[in-house]
This record gives C-alpha cells, sequence and structure tokens, in this order.
C-alpha cells in the first residue's frame, strides 16, 4: 500500500512540474503584453509557437524550461527510489502535464521538448547524438520537428539499450513515451510530412539527404561489424565508383545512363568531370587507413561538417570569405565537427582531450575553405583524420 501511494504521489508530482506554464511565461515577459499561445500563431502551447511570435531567443529560452520539466520529472523519479523502467513513466506525466495543464484550464502544447528532457537525463550522449541528427533535419528542411523526431527517436533507444545504458523494460517506456507524443501530435505531423515532402522539391535537399545516407557507415556497419570491415567496405565502394567513372567517361551512352539515374541528386558539372559521390567515398577510404576510431570520426565530420557548411552559409551567410564560402558556414561546420568528435569520444568511449577536438574541427572547416569544389569531398576526410592520429 506505502508503495502504491508512493507512485501515486510521485506521478502527480511530476504532472504539476509538467503543468508550469513555462512557453506562457516566457512569453509574455518578451512581449510585454498579455498573450494566449492558444489563441495566437500557430495556436500551440509551446516553444515553436513562442519562436514564432517572441522571437528566436524567447523560443530557445521556452524549449529549455519545457526540457527541463520532463528532465526533472525523471530526477524526482530516481530521488524517491522508483525501478528505473518507471523514470519514463513519470516524465510522461510530465508531458500530459505540460498537454493539458492544470493552470491553463487543461490546454498546453505537444510534449516534445518536455520529451527531449527525459531523453537528455536518461541517456545524456545517445540523446545529444540524435540531438545533432535532428538539428541537421531541421537545418536541411527549415522545419519538420515531428517529422524528424518520428525518425530519428529509435536511435538513441538502441544505442542506449546496446550500450546496456538502459534494460528492456525500460526502453519499451521510454518508447511508449515517444509514441504518446506523436499521437498527440498528429495533426501536426501531417504538417511535417506535407513540409518535408515540399523541401524534397529542391536540388539542394535531395543532395544533401543522398549524402546523409553515407552515415550508414559509421552508425551501422561500424559498430555491427568492426573498423576492418568498415574499411573493406568503404574500399570496396570507392573501387566500384573508380570503375563507374572510367566506364562513364569510355562511353557516351554509359555516362548518359548514370547521368539519368543520379539526376534527381547530381550537379549538372559532374557529367563531364569526376563526380563528388566518388571524391567523398575515396575520402572516406583514406580515411579508413588511419587506425580505430579516428577514421570514423572522420566521417562522421565529412558528412556532417560538408553539409553543416553549405546550409549555414545559404541560410545565414552574411559574411563572404573565398569561392563563394561564408564565414557562418565554416563557423556552422567548426560547431558540428566540434560536437561530433565531443559525443563520438563519450559513445565510444574514446579519450580525446578537448584541445585535439578543436584542433580537428578548426582543421576540417579551413579544409573546406580553401579546398575548391568537390575536391574537399576528397580531402577533409583524411586530414581530419590525420589531425586527430597526430594530435592524440
Amino acid at each position: 500500500m506505502m508503495y502504491m501511494l508512493k507512485y501515486i504521489s510521485v506521478s502527480l508530482l511530476c504532472y504539476l512540474i509538467g503543468s508550469i506554464p513555462w512557453s506562457t511565461i516566457v512569453a509574455k515577459l518578451f512581449m510585454r503584453a498579455p498573450i494566449d499561445l492558444a489563441e495566437e500563431g500557430t495556436k500551440n502551447v509551446g516553444a515553436t509557437n513562442v519562436w514564432y511570435l517572441a522571437g528566436p531567443i524567447a523560443g530557445c529560452i521556452a524549449a529549455v524550461g519545457d526540457a527541463v520539466k520532463g528532465g526533472l520529472a525523471v530526477l524526482v523519479a530516481k530521488l524517491a527510489g522508483l525501478p528505473s523502467f518507471f523514470w519514463p513513466l513519470c516524465g510522461w506525466m510530465a508531458v500530459i502535464g505540460h498537454t493539458w495543464s492544470i493552470f491553463l484550464n487543461f490546454r498546453g502544447g505537444r510534449g516534445a521538448s518536455a520529451t527531449a528532457g527525459v531523453f537528455v537525463v536518461m541517456m545524456p550522449w545517445e540523446a545529444m547524438a540524435t540531438g545533432l541528427l535532428i538539428a541537421t533535419a531541421l537545418l536541411t528542411f527549415g522545419g519538420c520537428l515531428l517529422s524528424s523526431l518520428a525518425l530519428m527517436w529509435p536511435f538513441p533507444i538502441l544505442i542506449s539499450f546496446a550500450r546496456e545504458t538502459i534494460d528492456f523494460k525500460t526502453a519499451c517506456t521510454v518508447a511508449f513515451l515517444v509514441v504518446w507524443v506523436l499521437v498527440v501530435g498528429w495533426s501536426r505531423l501531417r504538417d511535417d510530412f506535407d513540409c518535408f515532402v515540399k523541401a524534397l522539391g529542391q536540388h539542394l535537399v535531395r543532395r544533401k539527404l543522398y549524402r546523409y545516407t553515407a552515415l550508414v557507415f559509421p552508425a551501422l556497419v561500424y559498430p555491427l561489424f568492426g573498423y576492418l570491415v568498415l574499411r573493406r567496405v568503404l574500399l570496396v565502394s570507392a573501387g566500384i565508383a573508380i570503375v563507374i567513372e572510367f566506364l562513364r567517361h569510355r562511353s557516351a551512352k554509359f555516362n548518359e545512363g548514370v547521368k539519368k539515374l543520379f539526376a534527381p541528386v547530381g550537379r549538372a558539372e559532374e557529367a563531364e568531370h569526376i563526380s563528388s559521390t566518388t571524391m567523398f567515398l575515396c575520402g572516406c577510404a583514406l580515411a579508413s587507413f588511419f587506425s580505430d576510431p579516428f577514421g570514423v570520426f572522420a566521417l562522421v565530420m565529412l558528412i556532417l561538417g560538408d553539409a553543416w557548411a553549405a546550409l549555414c552559409g545559404l541560410k545565414f551567410g552574411r559574411t563572404p570569405l573565398i569561392r563563394g564560402k561564408t564565414l557562418e558556414g565554416s563557423l556552422g561546420c567548426f560547431v558540428v565537427c566540434l560536437l561530433s568528435c565531443l559525443v563520438l569520444s563519450k559513445l565510444l568511449v574514446f579519450p580525446l582531450s578537448f584541445l585535439v577536438m578543436i584542433a580537428a574541427s578548426f582543421v576540417t572547416a579551413l579544409v573546406e575553405v580553401v579546398t575548391p569544389r568537390r575536391l574537399d569531398n576528397l580531402t577533409i576526410g583524411p586530414l581530419a583524420a590525420l589531425t586527430l592520429f597526430i594530435l592524440s
């Protein structure tokens, strides 16, 4: 009986924590006027609507506050001595409080930020890795938060389960929490999906999405089969790409067929030159010759760093450098490479000093700027791996 009362009291406390209308408070502070988030903007009582109505700074503060509610609920459950499988359910109570707040006449947001807070407290490094992928998706598609969450949520759960950070029952309750958020936000999810489909009409988006498929090498091949198999797969892939290059430059008919096949993601000038895909695979293969796990670090830095440089430069670029590159794009490349190094060093249990991470990220950003177009796909990976190898 005492245990039952403990579970119920902790659950109610988590509901009250989740009910705190943090987004509403932040919106009122920044707009200096009475505001009802449920009636204005996107009509969602959450950080996204605060961003839309009160600006990016207010939106970020609201998102952090809402995430803290989910994380705090997990900490309360942990401090109360409840079993780990019940912690996500306490986070779920905070999400329910956020969605149907007692302080807002049982109205509220969808709970995405609160759910993120649960992940951060329960599996911090896995959550940070997923956050990088979601941020990359948001940068690529220009939104689609719930769609990104829907695609990415299995990743931290599977990685945490494989690393024995959580057990099977806990993995199931975390999955239940995410499914609940997606069901509650179904209408927004459909809108996000429409946004996703519309974004695919842009050549740059298709091209970057095509490049992201290369994450299968460090995220799937490496953990399942090891570094030696990863190296062999990359060498075979690069070899096939080189053979295709040879054939298409020897046969106009074959080249035309390759052009049609890769038309949705290729560039016009690549028809008469070595393609960026071949450059990329060769760069990855060269990086894999460095010892484990430097090649893995280099692959992730190449894939995400190159993408962030292009997308940040396109969306936020104001300060030109050389060859159409911008300072903002280079900063985006540096930041994502630094965060990638930090996350990978924790997930792979491979200690790297922060100064080494900074140096490798700086070299990656510098190489991306000074290398001519397309050649950066060949040079970034090996030079990033070389920097890590020398300084480690």
